[in-house]
């Protein structure tokens, strides 16, 4: 008995129901059931039964399966919407051990699509029921991908298997979350795969970006970003909620930053992600931190310390108090150096605290607490709670304020070992910081135990590795370098497929360490300059970063050019050791009628080697630009008499002073008037209140542009 007549002896239909579908499927050239579906002569899911006892089939509920994506790869995104009855559900196997594709169909009297999907996928297949609509909505769930993405999918070929560490976070959203959070849908095959080959690829981040026409897929290795792979904009949101959902963050939300945090098992590999998502103009940019623990350089040996370097660095951390500051730009590899030196104090008799933020690697043995502003746990908030948790070793992530510096230091003089970070370009340079930040000369000198300041250098790839003659120009910068330590022999990676033709495979670090003695304690509390300091430092053994580089280079484990790249090199250190000619100091203007904003800078100024003439308003700084031929000047907008915009005009219609440096000084923030002083020959805009460092790397610039 077929199922129509089943339908009429069973009185679920009628006659005149079939014939209406009849008269329908002439031109529609459909199923007559599926007709009888959409007249509403019988629901899908009571057709589905009927099927199943007419034509001796089990129903499948297709939410309650778990689709395998080794059987969305047999059937190809064509094939499947081609015949769009059918789904491909998963592999089973037969009794004689062989694969056997189960396939739900919404026709099971469609004999002819049946066999026909026996011979595209060369196998028996083993059909089981479900209805149209949700094979349609299957269909489009984990077909929706273009056919380039498809074919990226089918050709890539891993046996990686990666796993959510805890589960996936449950989210609550506005947002249809079915084809994220299913982890054989295929975007989370994208997802996966991303991940297994940025960590095959040994890189440290990735990076979602999307653009006008694509979204682009790179990978930081090795300190470098390169593209990967373009995707198509369509795949972007479904994209970054995957991921948002892997780290419970909100995927409804993508209007401000979030950051989130998940772990991943990838062949039995566990890898931590640190998510970051921002709006752009184009959409949500998501970036991802990869921190494998068993990578991690939290030993000593693994840092990159030469033999004396170690011998320094481990007589400072053994001290049982004082602060131990590592210095470098962002991406330095600061938190890992520290990371290695709290594991080398780490014992049971002392409890060791941190305050961080982020936590980058948890470290068994530690207390880490994050820093989350939004419940007013700031680092200085957690400090002074740290303080009363009878600590003997404490880590603060970085000294970002003078409340956290006031009490940091003062902890590191009451019996705790303090071990911390900042950001500034030297060693002997993070004194003045400090002293900027309003610590005391006396509790800065008396704290300090030492100071690394760090960098990161590639390794020479050492299955490429060949001997190799630097750029005139780079062994010119570095000539008294070289030849003080006699280096005769570079070498560089020709690049290979270990390397990816990087020529560089992994990195180490360089070191700085400025290391206190009394003597220095004593130039610290009488507010010597950053030169005295330096010069002391130098005579006392102190070895730059570009020599700690070099002696890298010889050893053949980096190139000339990185330790170029990344030590800054500038002329004062190589003519350091020289005494300083105090005839040859630059000369600055100062124009401003605030008299402690000048005598800040005076002393700030003069104490890096400038000597300072003041003005207070906009006449007397003509007057004195005149007479002094100042080598750059420092103007204030704002002045009795003359203010500092037509004080500017004339000093720029009069030759003798139109080469001079200027930059405007002010508390006026208005993009109106940055834009007229550097149309009315400003050569720089810089607001109060600033940052000294930045203030003094602009004068340095403007200096070194005009030839000074």
């Amino acid at each position: 008995m077929d199922l129509i007549e089943t339908l009429l002896k069973d009185k679920i239909i009628t006659r005149r129901q079939v014939e209406d579908a009849r008269e329908k499927q002439a031109g529609a050239k459909k199923p007559l059931s599926e007709l009888l579906v959409e007249i509403g002569a019988i629901s899908e899911n009571e057709l589905t039964k009927i099927d199943s006892r007419v034509y001796n089939m089990p129903v499948t509920n297709l939410d309650e399966e778990k689709v395998d994506a080794g059987a969305i790869k047999l059937i190809l995104s064509d094939t499947a919407k081609h015949y769009y009855g059918i789904f491909p559900l998963r592999v089973e196997k037969d009794i004689l051990d062989k694969d056997i594709p189960v396939v739900a169909t919404s026709d099971p009297q469609d004999i002819v699509t049946l066999d026909n999907l026996k011979l595209v996928v060369n196998m028996q297949i083993r059909p089981v029921l479900s209805s149209k609509s949700d094979i349609s909505r299957f269909i489009e769930k984990y077909y929706k991908l273009d056919d380039a993405l498809y074919d990226l999918l089918k050709n890539v070929i891993t046996d990686a298997q990666v796993s959510i560490v805890g589960g996936e976070k449950i989210v609550k959203a506005d947002f249809n979350l079915g084809e994220i959070t299913d982890e054989h849908a295929p975007i989370a095959c994208l997802v996966n795969i991303i991940f297994t080959d940025a960590v095959n690829a040994r890189a440290s981040d990735i990076h979602i970006e999307p653009r006008e026409n694509f979204v682009a897929i790179r990978y930081r290795v090795d300190g470098d970003l390169r593209h990967v792979i373009k995707i198509p904009n369509n795949l972007h949101a479904p994209l970054s909620a995957r991921i948002k959902v892997l780290s419970g963050l909100d995927v409804a939300e993508s209007r401000r930053p979030q950051d989130g945090r998940a772990s991943l098992k990838i062949n039995e590999r566990k890898i931590d992600i640190r998510i970051s998502t921002i709006p752009t103009y184009y959409g949500e940019e998501v970036v991802l931190r990869l921190l494998d623990p068993k990578e991690s350089r939290t030993e000593l040996s693994r840092i990159g310390f030469e033999y004396e370097e170690l011998v320094i660095f481990k007589e400072s951390i053994i001290r049982p108090e004082g602060m131990i500051l590592v210095t470098g730009p962002t991406g330095s590899g600061k938190t890992s150096t520290l990371y290695a030196g709290l594991n080398a104090v780490k014992s049971e008799t002392r409890n060791i605290i941190t305050v961080e933020d982020p936590i980058e690697y948890l470290i068994d043995g530690i207390n880490q607490i994050q820093v989350n502003p939004q419940i007013n746990v700031t680092f200085a908030a957690a400090l002074r709670s740290i303080l009363r948790q009878d600590p003997d070793v404490i880590l603060v992530g970085e000294i970002r304020d003078s409340e956290t510096a006031e009490i940091a230091f003062r902890a590191s003089l009451t019996g705790h070992l303090v071990f911390s970070t900042m950001h500034t370009n030297s060693s002997v340079a993070t004194i003045n910081r400090l002293l900027d930040m309003g610590l005391e000369p006396y509790l800065v000198s008396s704290s300090i135990i030492l100071i690394v300041a760090q960098r990161l250098v590639r390794f020479i790839c050492q299955y490429c590795k060949e001997e190799h003659e630097p750029e005139a120009r780079i062994i010119e910068k570095l000539k008294c370098h070289i030849d003080g330590l006699g280096i005769k022999k570079f070498y560089k990676g020709k690049g290979c497929q270990k390397c990816n033709f990087s020529g560089y495979f992994g990195r180490t670090a360089i070191f700085e360490q400025f290391k206190i003695n009394e003597k220095i304690r004593a130039f610290i509390s009488n507010k010597s300059s950053e030169d005295l300091i330096l010069k002391e430092t130098r005579h006392a053994g102190l070895r730059l970063l570009v020599e700690s580089g070099l002696r890298k280079a010889a050893k053949g484990l980096t190139t000339l050019e990185e330790v170029a790249r990344v030590a800054d090199v500038q002329d004062d250190n190589i003519v350091v050791n020289k005494p300083v000619d105090l005839e040859a100091r630059f000369k600055l203007l100062v124009a401003d009628d605030e008299e402690d904003v000048v005598d800040y800078l005076q002393k700030r100024l003069a104490a890096s080697g400038y000597d300072i003439i003041r003005a207070c308003d906009g006449k007397q700084a003509i007057e004195f630009s005149v007479k002094e031929r100042p080598d750059l000047i420092l103007m204030d907008v704002n002045m009795p008499n003359m203010d500092g915009f037509e004080a500017i005009r004339i000093l720029r219609s009069r030759l003798e002073t139109a080469s001079i440096p200027i930059m405007i000084l002010t508390a006026r923030q208005d993009k109106t008037d940055e834009l007229k002083g550097l149309d009315i020959g400003a050569d720089d805009y810089l607001t109060k209140p600033f940052d000294f460092e930045k203030l003094l790397a602009r004068i340095k610039m403007l200096l070194k542009r005009r030839g000074k």
